[in-house]
């Protein structure tokens, strides 16, 4: 049965769960989901810019086949059917993978999927675009000389945070419930605070990276969704262990879902507003994660407030990023096309040349430090709860929050980058709302390998929160603006 397009629910807001059991129960199909995620496409881009390449007729044809597979009870997988958008600097067979680069504007379609995007297709995914990103992932805006600035969905005069904002906007918008995205400073988590939807970042090794352009080795692939299940669900798919991959570590394919509602009861769990080092703190974004966190004391945990000693790791993160940034440049773009690169790549390039290898190292062995004093913090606690952007959603003429401190003018994401040093499972969650309206998101963070349990942690707090917290910016998409 299909639904006509009166009489088909608000399925762009349904969880990826909700989309199976309507397929399964015959209520609507893969074709009745897809015309409408393609309609909200329609009506938002460009003006929210968060897609760079669509192949609808591929996804008309795909979600076809799916419908097939539901009416004779054989679905593919555990996907079968459901759209996902993907980060244009992962692979998928036939599309491009630009990257946000001009200096790749020109490669031909790829001839393989990544890893990752293997993993989906498997699973029955279908892949209904490509998503904006600043050049090489490089930068926390998503502001890319070759597809421009991809806006805020809760406000289209507002940055949508980077380097993730094309997924995490299309998420909010409705133009699919899942997205993938990577990680090597907070570019899932920081965009999903600015638009208002889950992201997670997992310990490293856990999703596969490959083929990956890393060279500080602090990037983890990971989901987007509208619901912690959702984003179990997509863990589940995605943690397939890699053995060829030469830095995943062994694992059986994680069991996110079986244990989601088993609470967290008699758990010890820090909230730190300023993660022992961040300068600046927006008062009313501390105040409402710090109310977050503590309703999780009804769910039988304890909650105190502590910090990590960190020291200021800003300085060091910021000597090592222009090297890293140059280094994949040069791998990922060939020499004679690198001077169609935009100018924050030049200028990481001039400035990696400025510093010798001793700067560097120590840069990296600062890095250690920091990765050693969060280990060992999180020895003493089950779960680190801080805010994940510590400012609102500002305003796409600038490169900066207002008012940042000079001093921290190039680090404004204090409470993300730390745990890609340390490679521990990081998810960022809506909590509130802002005074302006504008969505706030507190960042949950677990010991390396205990994944699980940021999800556990998650899903209990998803359920205690008001409803009020996920209300989504499709429908403010909708609405008459002021």
């Amino acid at each position: 049965m299909s639904l006509s397009p009166s009489s088909t629910p608000a399925l762009h807001l349904l969880s990826i769960e909700a989309l199976l059991h309507g397929f399964a129960a015959r209520q609507f199909t893969p074709v009745d989901l897809l015309h409408t995620v393609l309609a909200r496409i329609e009506r938002h881009e460009p003006q929210l810019n968060a897609l760079c390449e669509r192949q609808d007729e591929a996804a008309l044809a795909a979600a076809q086949a799916a419908t097939a597979r539901w009416a004779a009870g054989q679905p593919l997988g555990r996907l079968d059917g459901i759209p996902i958008l993907v980060k244009d600097n992962s692979d998928i067979q036939g599309w491009h993978t630009r990257s946000g680069s001009r200096a790749l504007a020109d490669r031909p379609p790829m001839t393989r999927d990544t890893s990752l995007v293997a993993r989906l297709r498997e699973a029955g995914a279908i892949f209904i675009g490509k998503t904006t990103l600043p050049e090489l992932g490089s930068t926390p805006l998503t502001d890319s000389p070759l597809t421009g600035i991809t806006r805020n969905p809760w406000n289209l005069a507002l940055h949508a945070g980077g380097s993730s904002g094309g997924s995490t906007a299309g998420v909010a918008a409705g133009y699919a419930p899942a997205a993938t995205g990577n990680d090597a400073a907070g570019s899932i988590r920081t965009p999903s605070s600015f638009c208002g939807v889950i992201g997670f970042k997992p310990s490293h090794g856990l999703v596969s990276a490959c083929p990956s352009i890393d060279p500080g080795g602090m990037a983890a692939e990971g989901p987007i969704a509208r619901h912690v299940r959702d984003i179990a669900l997509l863990m589940e798919l995605m943690s397939a262990h890699e053995p060829d991959e030469p830095f995943a570590w062994p694992h059986a394919p994680g069991q996110f879902l079986s244990g989601i509602e088993d609470g967290i009861s008699g758990l010890r769990i820090a909230f730190s507003a300023d993660l022992g080092h961040a300068a600046h703190v927006d008062p009313q974004i501390a105040a409402r994660c710090l109310a977050a966190a503590q309703l999780l004391q009804q769910a039988g945990a304890t909650v105190v407030q502590a910090s990590p000693d960190i020291g200021r790791p800003a300085a060091n993160y910021l000597r090592a990023w222009p090297v890293e940034v140059a280094s994949a440049m040069a791998e990922e773009i060939p020499l004679e096309r690198q001077h169609l690169v935009g100018d924050f790549l030049q200028q990481a390039q001039v400035r990696a040349r400025q510093l010798n290898a001793l700067d560097y190292a120590c840069a990296v062995q600062e890095r250690h430090r920091v990765a050693q004093q969060l280990h060992d913090f999180l020895g003493d606690y089950d779960l680190l709860l801080t805010p994940t952007a510590v400012v609102e959603p500002f305003a796409v003429e600038r490169q900066m929050p207002p008012d940042w401190p000079e001093q921290i003018s190039a680090m404004w994401q204090p409470t993300t980058f730390p745990f890609n040093f340390s490679r521990q499972p990081a998810l960022s969650m809506p909590c509130g709302l802002s005074a302006a309206g504008l969505p706030i998101g507190l960042q949950i963070v677990a010991r390396f390998g205990h994944d699980e349990r940021v999800l556990r942690a998650a899903r209990a707090l998803e359920k205690l929160l008001p409803a009020g917290v996920f209300a989504h910016p499709a429908g403010l998409l909708d609405a008459p603006r002021a």
